[in-house]
């Protein structure tokens, strides 16, 4: 089965869509976009181990893979 690329846009707020990727088999979180580099920090010690992106910057996450 093929999994669907997930991006989350909000690191607090979209952390029940982040929670859901990663506890599925038909997607795959890619990427997570927030402006609150301190929400986004959090959210890259937490899934340090993952291959996720980071950004701050709504452009360069809008054009991720």
């Amino acid at each position: 089965m093929r999994k669907i690329k997930v991006g989350v846009l909000g690191a607090y707020r979209g952390k029940q869509m982040i929670n859901f990727c990663l506890g599925t088999d038909n997607a795959v979180l890619v990427a997570i976009c927030d402006k609150n580099e301190t929400t986004l920090e959090k959210q890259k010690n937490e899934h340090s181990d993952l291959n996720i992106a980071y950004y701050t910057d709504f452009d360069e996450f809008i054009n991720h893979e």
